[in-house]
Protein backbone atom coordinates (compact mmCIF):
# COMPACT_ATOMS: atom_id res chain seq x y z
CA UNK A 1 0.00 0.00 0.00
CA UNK A 2 1.27 3.70 -0.83
CA UNK A 3 1.82 5.98 1.67
CA UNK A 4 1.36 9.27 2.92
CA UNK A 5 2.70 11.58 -0.20
CA UNK A 6 2.29 15.68 0.27
CA UNK A 7 2.14 17.71 -3.38
CA UNK A 8 2.71 20.82 -2.10
CA UNK A 9 3.22 24.50 -4.41
CA UNK A 10 3.42 27.89 -4.71
CA UNK A 11 1.28 29.34 -7.96
CA UNK A 12 0.95 32.92 -8.47
CA UNK A 13 -1.45 32.03 -12.10
CA UNK A 14 -2.51 29.17 -11.34
CA UNK A 15 -0.46 27.56 -13.82
CA UNK A 16 2.00 25.04 -11.35
CA UNK A 17 -1.62 24.86 -9.07
CA UNK A 18 -2.70 23.14 -12.44
CA UNK A 19 0.64 20.94 -12.26
CA UNK A 20 0.57 20.36 -9.06
CA UNK A 21 -3.16 18.90 -9.44
CA UNK A 22 -2.25 16.40 -11.63
CA UNK A 23 1.23 15.02 -9.94
CA UNK A 24 -1.62 14.31 -7.15
CA UNK A 25 -3.87 12.39 -9.63
CA UNK A 26 -0.78 10.53 -10.51
CA UNK A 27 -0.13 9.79 -7.46
CA UNK A 28 -3.52 8.55 -6.20
CA UNK A 29 -3.45 6.74 -8.74
CA UNK A 30 -1.13 4.16 -7.09
CA UNK A 31 -3.19 4.56 -3.99
CA UNK A 32 -1.08 7.17 -2.05
CA UNK A 33 -2.98 8.64 0.87
CA UNK A 34 -2.36 12.71 -1.19
CA UNK A 35 -2.30 15.86 0.91
CA UNK A 36 -2.06 18.47 -1.99
CA UNK A 37 -1.78 22.16 -0.93
CA UNK A 38 -0.43 25.82 -0.97
CA UNK A 39 2.97 26.07 0.71
CA UNK A 40 1.25 28.98 2.51
CA UNK A 41 -1.15 26.48 4.43
CA UNK A 42 0.95 24.13 5.68
CA UNK A 43 3.87 23.22 8.13
CA UNK A 44 7.61 22.32 6.88
CA UNK A 45 8.18 20.09 9.99
CA UNK A 46 5.04 18.61 9.90
CA UNK A 47 5.37 17.46 6.28
CA UNK A 48 8.88 16.43 6.62
CA UNK A 49 7.99 14.34 9.60
CA UNK A 50 4.51 12.82 8.42
CA UNK A 51 4.94 12.02 4.79
CA UNK A 52 7.11 9.43 3.04
CA UNK A 53 6.99 11.66 -0.58
CA UNK A 54 7.09 14.94 -0.72
CA UNK A 55 6.98 16.67 -4.25
CA UNK A 56 7.30 20.36 -4.12
CA UNK A 57 6.10 22.92 -7.49
CA UNK A 58 6.99 26.48 -8.23
CA UNK A 59 7.36 28.50 -10.81
CA UNK A 60 10.07 30.61 -12.23
CA UNK A 61 11.03 34.14 -10.66
CA UNK A 62 13.03 36.78 -11.94
CA UNK A 63 16.24 35.21 -13.09
CA UNK A 64 15.05 31.28 -12.42
CA UNK A 65 15.20 31.13 -8.80
CA UNK A 66 12.15 29.72 -6.70
CA UNK A 67 9.71 31.91 -5.06
CA UNK A 68 11.69 33.55 -2.59
CA UNK A 69 8.69 34.43 0.39
CA UNK A 70 6.98 31.27 0.81
CA UNK A 71 8.28 28.35 -1.13
CA UNK A 72 12.50 28.78 -0.52
CA UNK A 73 12.00 29.43 3.30
CA UNK A 74 9.80 26.19 3.14
CA UNK A 75 12.24 24.40 1.15
CA UNK A 76 15.20 25.10 3.75
CA UNK A 77 13.12 24.50 6.92
CA UNK A 78 12.23 21.31 5.19
CA UNK A 79 16.05 20.08 4.48
CA UNK A 80 16.96 18.82 7.73
CA UNK A 81 13.84 15.71 7.66
CA UNK A 82 14.30 14.58 3.69
CA UNK A 83 16.42 12.01 4.49
CA UNK A 84 15.32 8.69 2.54
CA UNK A 85 12.51 10.87 1.28
CA UNK A 86 11.28 10.02 -2.11
CA UNK A 87 11.21 13.38 -4.12
CA UNK A 88 10.00 15.29 -7.44
CA UNK A 89 9.82 19.18 -8.57
CA UNK A 90 8.08 20.36 -10.54
CA UNK A 91 7.16 24.30 -12.25
CA UNK A 92 6.34 26.22 -14.98
CA UNK A 93 8.29 29.39 -16.65
CA UNK A 94 7.53 31.58 -19.68
CA UNK A 95 10.76 31.99 -21.32
CA UNK A 96 13.58 30.03 -19.41
CA UNK A 97 15.25 26.42 -19.58
CA UNK A 98 13.70 25.70 -16.26
CA UNK A 99 17.60 26.22 -14.88
CA UNK A 100 15.75 26.83 -10.92
CA UNK A 101 14.65 22.83 -11.20
CA UNK A 102 17.62 21.67 -11.46
CA UNK A 103 19.30 23.81 -8.77
CA UNK A 104 16.14 23.00 -6.21
CA UNK A 105 16.31 19.77 -6.96
CA UNK A 106 19.96 19.06 -6.05
CA UNK A 107 19.93 21.39 -3.15
CA UNK A 108 16.83 18.58 -1.79
CA UNK A 109 18.89 15.92 -3.18
CA UNK A 110 22.51 16.80 -1.16
CA UNK A 111 19.92 17.38 2.27
CA UNK A 112 18.84 13.99 1.14
CA UNK A 113 16.37 13.27 -0.85
CA UNK A 114 15.67 10.70 -3.33
CA UNK A 115 14.82 11.73 -6.82
CA UNK A 116 13.65 8.61 -9.23
CA UNK A 117 12.38 10.89 -11.75
CA UNK A 118 13.74 14.33 -13.62
CA UNK A 119 12.20 17.88 -12.97
CA UNK A 120 8.99 18.58 -14.98
CA UNK A 121 8.39 22.30 -16.50
CA UNK A 122 5.74 23.75 -18.39
CA UNK A 123 5.82 27.23 -20.22
CA UNK A 124 3.21 28.86 -19.09
CA UNK A 125 -0.20 26.83 -18.37
CA UNK A 126 0.66 23.38 -18.72
CA UNK A 127 -0.34 21.47 -21.73
CA UNK A 128 -1.94 18.40 -21.94
CA UNK A 129 1.73 16.42 -22.56
CA UNK A 130 3.20 18.53 -19.67
CA UNK A 131 0.16 17.67 -17.18
CA UNK A 132 0.43 13.46 -18.57
CA UNK A 133 4.31 14.37 -17.52
CA UNK A 134 2.96 15.55 -13.84
CA UNK A 135 0.67 12.66 -13.29
CA UNK A 136 3.95 10.59 -14.39
CA UNK A 137 5.74 12.20 -12.03
CA UNK A 138 3.53 11.74 -9.15
CA UNK A 139 3.12 7.85 -10.15
CA UNK A 140 7.16 7.21 -10.28
CA UNK A 141 7.74 8.75 -6.96
CA UNK A 142 5.37 6.55 -4.90
CA UNK A 143 6.04 3.70 -7.09
CA UNK A 144 9.62 4.20 -6.47
CA UNK A 145 8.96 4.52 -2.15
CA UNK A 146 6.76 1.40 -2.00
CA UNK A 147 9.16 -0.73 -4.00
CA UNK A 148 11.60 0.53 -1.61
CA UNK A 149 9.70 -0.39 1.23
CA UNK A 150 9.11 -3.98 -0.05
Amino acid sequence: MAGKTAVIFYSSTGNTEAMAEAVAVGARSCGADVLLASVSDVDAETIGKEYDCILLGCSAWGVEVIEEAQMKPFSKKLEPFLKGKYMGVFGSCGWSRGAWLNSWESELHFAGGIFPAAPVRAYGYPDEESLKACEELGKTVVKEAENASV
